[in-house]
């Protein structure tokens, strides 16, 4: 099958976007391994988030959030604290996890650049929308 869905497009991106991010971490010394980067760039905007809202809004099961915010936490880049009901934790950007993240951002937007460099700025805002419409389409459908 030589077609290149959008779906296959996506998920080759995925995969390379994943291989870049490891690798750069890396070479600077962040164990931002298994997508954790993405736990500190949600908090930016949404600091005290629950874990329940970061799950959904990261589109991931609970209990690998649980896992990853642990992993988190021994790093000292998050912490937990349980809200006034007792029952649901709300989750913070640690000092460590502060200081890690304009690191974590420069990183994320040289890939951004670098996989869009030929784009127009009308280009690159229409391939959002497009994006942002095929996400929207498949939140629906888990509904």
């Amino acid at each position: 099958m030589d077609h290149w869905t959008p779906g296959r497009l996506i998920s080759t991106l995925y995969r390379r976007c994943q291989r870049h991010l490891d690798r750069r971490f890396a070479e600077l010394g962040i164990a931002a391994g298994h997508g954790l980067y993405l736990y500190l760039a949600e908090l930016a905007r949404r600091d005290g988030v629950t874990q329940t809202e970061l799950a959904s809004c990261l589109a991931l099961d609970p209990a690998s959030v649980t896992r990853s915010l642990r992993r988190l936490e021994a790093l000292e880049w998050v912490s937990r604290r349980k809200g006034e009901d007792g029952r649901e934790r709300h989750v913070f950007l640690a000092d460590r996890g502060r200081e890690v993240l304009p690191l974590i951002r420069r990183v994320l937007e040289e890939w951004d650049a670098a996989a869009a460099k030929n784009f127009s700025p009308e280009e690159r805002q229409h391939l959002e929308r497009l994006l942002g419409r095929m996400t929207a389409n498949l939140e629906e459908e888990e509904k």
